[in-house]
């Protein structure tokens, strides 16, 4: 019952805020720091060795942001957790968002508070929590799959088959002809 609220709160907060961040000015700026968005974390080391060799970015000059379903701890996923805040990795569930997309996670806080050159969302099923991140966040170029919520992005990569290699080619190609790698 309050999980239903919670998202019914949340959902409130999206559509309100939705309309508000859609009017963003662009201005001529070189994307360095990058911020990537994942619901799979298997493939993060593949995300990153692509963005590194194809894309004129540094590995430390990307954070990785990745959602996964509340699950109880255990041992075993807490250390997992504890090593992957060392590097440029953090993890995020549905619990880390409160009413009304409150935040609770000092994660998630610092994440949305850092003005990204870019935010490339990976995700590939519409999610009411990653995209609340998406909105929140102070990233000056979003961009990800289409049928998501296009109203979240500046750049807008349609596949039918969700690939993150062909999203990465076409923002290869769509970066270079906007000057901003």
């Amino acid at each position: 019952m309050i999980s239903k609220l919670k998202e019914k709160s949340i959902q409130k907060f999206y559509n309100k805020t939705i309309l508000t961040a859609q009017n963003k000015e662009q201005q001529q700026y070189k994307i360095k720091k990058i911020a990537v968005l994942l619901d799979n974390p298997s493939i993060e080391n593949k995300i990153i060795a692509d963005l590194t060799t194809k894309f004129p970015f540094q590995k430390e000059n990307i954070t990785v942001l990745i959602y996964k379903p509340f699950e109880k701890k255990d041992k075993n996923q807490e250390e997992s957790q504890e090593e992957n805040q060392q590097e440029n990795i953090k993890i995020f569930t549905e619990k880390d968002i409160g009413f009304k997309a409150s935040l609770k996670s000092d994660n998630l806080k610092n994440f949305v508070k850092i003005d990204y050159d870019a935010l490339i969302n990976y995700i590939k099923t519409p999610n009411l929590y990653t995209n609340t991140i998406t909105l929140l966040s102070q990233a000056r170029l979003k961009t990800g799959f289409a049928n998501i919520d296009d109203r979240l992005y500046n750049l807008i990569i349609a596949d039918d088959g969700f690939d993150e290699t062909i999203l990465n080619q076409e923002l290869k190609k769509y970066l270079t002809i906007l000057n901003k790698i």
